[in-house]
This record gives structure tokens, sequence and C-alpha cells, in this order.
């Protein structure tokens, strides 16, 4: 089950993210045309429906302990704030839950009663199983991880709070966050990262080459560098006929001599130089390695990935056109330290990151299943739709 775990965890119900990704390319494709939901598929209803849960909020002290997991209290505060982004989701993608043992939309085959329980039930159980190994491996937070997580605080108080912690907090609330609780998962957040590092290395540097390869294979990773001719300007007007009649004829050049370069070191070492002389892809000047993209997970032109997936390594692709131009692309064989992604104008996460995180994630999710869960009476007869019956609704419109 895919749960809402960290290392992102803030930004599910509060909008708080601090840290802008440096989108340094056009490729990237981030449009609404590719936004999905949960499920995978089209909503079917954009209607955004304004609820106040406050009421459900209120059917339980939020103090209360409702389930321990290895020993550690789940309070309703904690289980109802992963609840709430549930519902909220489904509700706002699909209007009002009026049945709550009909099949949920965000998941095949299951009513949503499961869906929102399991899936809440599965994040804390994610939350303490990580909480619980850190303290069997002695994992603790650093005092630089201390200080990050105040640096954080300080900046979502000034940037929501105008700079005062009290008005922050108050924001908070509006999404059912006390200080504590946000404090808890940033924490887990940190600690996160702490296991992932001590496993993995920074970066997943303790990982060997072949293995990141190996694995980012399976996961349908792929390498490409490109040249690309734009046929339009700034402002993504088309440029004139005779222009773009002049980039398909050098870029016809361009591939013909790339055609007649047999060894692959050469071919690359070429394709390089003509990318520095030609290529009009800003990106370039930030992905040195080419692309390294995930196929299929919507974060490239689609034209430009199926022409990659195309290609074996050291293979060119024909002149190959989209919105933005005359493409040729080398797909590449993977490399581990290959970026994937900027962070920032200067700091990118390598491939071999996203491979950790990936085995990571396995081995959570077994600490996760092998779990101990004791419920308590309240939660053994509590009934999430009579819950949600309190909320009360405004249509916002559409």
């Amino acid at each position: 089950m895919k749960t809402k775990l960290i290392p992102f965890v803030l930004t599910v119900s509060v909008c708080l993210g601090l840290f802008a990704g440096c989108q340094s390319s056009e490729l990237h494709s981030y449009s609404e045309e590719a936004t999905t939901d949960t499920a995978g598929t089209e909503a079917a209803d954009t209607t955004e429906t304004a609820k106040d849960y406050t009421p459900a909020y209120e059917a339980y002290d939020p103090d209360e302990v409702m389930l321990t997991v290895n020993g550690i209290d789940v309070t309703w505060g904690e289980l109802f704030y992963w609840y709430e982004y549930d519902v909220s989701s489904i509700e706002n993608y699909y209007g009002d839950i009026t049945d709550w043992d009909a099949e949920c939309s965000f998941a095949e085959g299951k009513t949503n009663r499961e869906y929102v329980m399991e899936t809440a039930l599965d994040t804390v159980k994610h939350y303490c199983a990580l909480e619980s190994k850190a303290k069997e491996l002695g994992v603790e937070l650093t005092e630089q991880d201390e200080a990050d997580l105040q640096t954080t605080w300080q900046n979502n108080v000034d940037s929501y709070g105008n700079g005062d912690e009290a008005t922050f907090i108050e924001y908070l609330g509006k999404a059912f966050l006390t200080k504590d609780l946000y404090d808890h998962i940033n924490k887990v957040s940190k600690l996160y990262e702490r296991l992932l590092d001590e496993k993995y290395g920074v970066n997943g540097v303790k990982l060997g080459e072949d293995e990141v390869v190996s694995k980012a294979e399976e996961l349908g990773y792929v390498r490409a560098k490109h040249i690309l001719l734009s046929t339009v300007d700034d402002s993504k007007a088309a440029l004139p006929d005779d222009q773009i009649a002049e980039k398909k004829a050098t870029a016809e050049s361009l591939l013909a001599e790339l055609k007649g370069i047999t060894d692959k070191t050469k071919l690359e070492a070429r394709f390089d130089e003509l990318v520095a002389e030609y290529s009009e892809d800003p990106g370039a000047d930030y992905y040195t390695d080419g692309y390294t993209f995930q196929s299929g997970a919507g974060t490239m032109d689609t034209t430009f990935e199926t022409a990659v997936l195309g290609l074996g390594d050291y293979e060119l692709s024909e002149i190959v056109e989209t919105d933005y131009g005359y493409h040729i692309i080398l797909r590449l064989p993977l490399k581990s330290t290959a970026a994937v992604e900027y962070t920032s104008e200067t700091e990118s996460t390598p491939l071999s990151y996203y491979v950790a995180q990936n085995l990571f994630g396995t081995e959570t999710d077994s600490w996760a299943e092998a779990s101990t869960v004791e419920y308590t009476k309240t939660y053994e007869k509590m009934d999430i739709g009579e819950v949600f019956s309190k909320a009360t609704s405004t249509s916002s419109g559409s």
C-alpha cells in the first residue's frame, strides 16, 4: 500500500513546502494536463467542496489514545489528521461521501471506509515502526538535524505567520495540526533520513554501481542526452517558417555527421560538443550527464520519452519533433551519479539516492507490516462514517 510517508509528509494537508526544485528544462512536464488523482485516473469531478471538518475532529479528545504501535501511543489528533487528508481528497474530487460502504473511487476493490481507515493505519504504523527501529539501532537526530528543524520552523513562522509563532500555530490548527504533531512529523522525517543514510550512505553512496544500475533498470529509469533546435521563441510562439526550415536543415546536417561516428566514446564526445554549440535547451547547463528519468512517471515530455524508450544504449534517434522544436537524442547507459533532479541551482539528487530510497521503502514496509498494533475500546467502537457525518459543507463552485 502506498502511504503518505516521509520525507515530504508536511505537504500533505497544509502548504508548507519551502524548497522549490530548480526547473531547468522545459522537457520536464508538470502541466495540469498530466495531473491525475491518487488512483492514477482522471478525476471524475473537479468541483471543489469546501468543508468544515472541525465537528468531526471534536468527536473525541485530540489527546485520547486510540491505539498503540510497538507500544507507541497514537492519539485521536494524529489519527484524525490522516483521516481528514484522505476524506478531503476524496470529497474534493468526487463530492461528499454519502455511502461509506460504497467502493472508493481512489482504490478499486475497497470501500470508502476501508480505504480511509486502512491508509491512515498504514501511515501511523510506518511512522511508529521508524521510531522504534531508530531506537533499536541507536540512531538519533544530529545537532545539525535539530538546527535544520528549527530553521524550518522559523521559516514557516515567517512565511505563514508573518513572523508571529501564535499566528502560525493558529494556521496549523486549520489543518488539524498542533505544534506537537507538526514537530513529531518532522522529527520522524529526519529519523527517516538518518536511517536511510545509515543503511545506504548519503545519496546511496554505499551502493555499488552495478547494484544501482540493475535496480534502476528494474524501476524503469533511462538516461539520454539531446540536442534541441528550438522552433519557438521565448513566449512559446512559433518562429517564422523560414527559420524553422533552417533549424530542420541544421538538425539533419548534425544527425548525418553523428551517424558517421561508430566509436561509442567518440560519438558521445562529439555529441557533447554539438550540444554546447547548438542545443537551445537551458537544462544542458545543469544536466551534463543528460536526463535521467523514470519512464511512465509523467515527468518528461511524452514524445521525447517515447523516442528515448525506442532506442538502445548509444543509439541515435532520427529527428524528433516536439512542441519545443527538433531533437536529436542519444540514449546512454544508466550512471549512478547522474542527476535525476536539481533541488537548487547548485545541488542535485543522483540516481543512487532514488534507488536507495526505493530499497529502503521496501524495508520500512516490512517494519510496518511486522509492527504490533493494539487497539483501545474507543477505537474499536468508532464508526468513521458517523464521525465524518458531523462535518458541514458548502460548495465553493466550479
